[in-house]
């Protein structure tokens, strides 16, 4: 494969865009649809549960396989097997009713989930070289947000009882061959015969893993507790169920400004203003609930504004990195995405259980208070080394 980067990357770009949005849909339908499969089949919940976190831990486990896996074949047949072996798993889940058979079907699912999500970051973040960088990346992760809310709407569409969620969810791991297909020779080789840049890249992810942690425990918590949270603070059913739908459609439309505004200006301050939003967003809503022309533009915007810092971490990993060493930090960023979506939820919920339905917000905005914390004093910390020494030097960027 060659490796293809250009200020107008167009199908280069646009074939990562797709695959991840058809990936999107697949996970978008899935969890929703087995969780159902598994209550109509009398499965407790706690049970359901488990199961539903082998998919997140073959994620966390099998990411550092990854870079090894690309020793042996290229990025574009890794992702090709992926798709195929993807719709091969969920064709097993709907083929037969085996409980063990579906914990160790669903930890496979996340080995292929993950090697889609590293291999289609690191091709985006390659070919988004340019002044366009971080449109390109809020546009990777719109689409992203797009698949996951068409999901559940095929299932209300199409009702759980439907054979023809089952389908799409078997077929539409398959459309994304179309696109590998037509990009094929636009695939990067996601290597390098240079040494990996071990300091740049850890002095740069010992910040944004932080970031990536508050993103990635935002969308768990809520993509879990934001219906219950409504429901809870006394709005109908199906204002509850309403609520995630707002902040998915908030996630497809408000990512891609704040990707425009990172292309003007220094991408460090995007991300935090997104963690800033995250945070004020998170207290505003307690007192937003009851208001209606308040809380909904609110959960639309906070939305799209919080999730949007993983694609600005995705736009400052990639500032001067290529190949392995970018490589390598979206395998970190998988990890860690995915050890957040574990502790996430029970996260919150013991904050729910302590403080009531308030404790979900609450302990977001702990959460985003923390990083911003965080980053603030690794800023400060930089700048401080940077004026060590005789005579004036010019700070780097923090």
């Amino acid at each position: 494969m060659t490796e293809s980067v250009t200020a107008r990357p167009g199908l280069a770009a646009i074939a990562p865009i797709a695959v991840i949005g058809v990936f999107g849909v697949t996970l978008g339908i899935t969890y929703p649809l087995l969780t159902l499969l598994l209550e109509q089949r009398g499965v407790s919940s706690s049970v359901i549960g488990v199961n539903g976190a082998m998919t997140p831990l073959g994620m966390v486990l099998s990411a550092p396989l990854i870079p090894r896996l690309l020793r042996v074949v290229s990025p574009w047949t890794a992702m090709v097997a992926a798709s195929v072996a993807m719709s091969v798993l969920l064709g097993v889940l709907a083929a037969f009713d085996d409980l063990t058979l579906w914990f160790v079907v669903r930890f496979a699912v996340g080995f292929c989930a993950v090697a889609m999500f590293i291999l289609s970051e690191t091709w985006i973040s390659e070919v988004a070289a340019g002044p366009k960088r971080g449109q390109l990346l809020t546009a990777y992760t719109s689409v992203l947000a797009l698949g996951f809310s068409v999901g559940p709407a095929v299932m209300a569409v199409a009702g759980s009882g439907s054979v023809a969620p089952l389908v799409v969810a078997v077929v539409s791991p398959l459309l994304a061959v179309a696109p590998l297909w037509a990009a094929r020779a636009k695939v990067p080789r996601m290597a390098s015969s240079g040494p990996v840049p071990v300091r740049s890249l850890v002095t740069r992810l010992s910040v944004l893993l932080v970031a990536v942690v508050s993103v990635s425990v935002f969308d768990g918590v809520t993509l879990q507790f934001l219906p219950s949270y409504v429901l809870g603070e006394g709005l109908s059913p199906r204002l509850a169920a309403l609520s995630l739908t707002v902040l998915l459609i908030g996630q497809v439309l408000f990512q891609y400004p704040l990707g425009w505004l990172a292309d003007r200006m220094n991408p460090r301050t995007a991300l935090i203003l997104s963690l800033s939003a995250g945070a004020a967003g998170a207290l505003i809503l307690p007192w937003a609930v009851g208001v209606p022309w308040l809380f909904w533009p609110l959960v639309a915007v906070w939305g799209g504004l919080a999730f949007a810092g993983y694609p600005l971490v995705l736009t400052i990993l990639g500032e001067g990195l290529e190949g392995s060493g970018l490589l390598l930090g979206n395998t970190a960023f998988a990890v860690v995405w995915g050890l957040g979506g574990i502790i996430g939820p029970p996260y919150s919920g013991v904050a729910i259980d302590w403080l009531g339905p308030a404790g979900m917000p609450l302990s977001l905005a702990t959460l985003w208070l923390l990083a911003l914390a965080i980053i603030a004093v690794a800023g400060l910390r930089a700048r401080g080394l940077s004026g060590r020494g005789s005579g004036p030097r010019p700070s780097p960027r923090p």
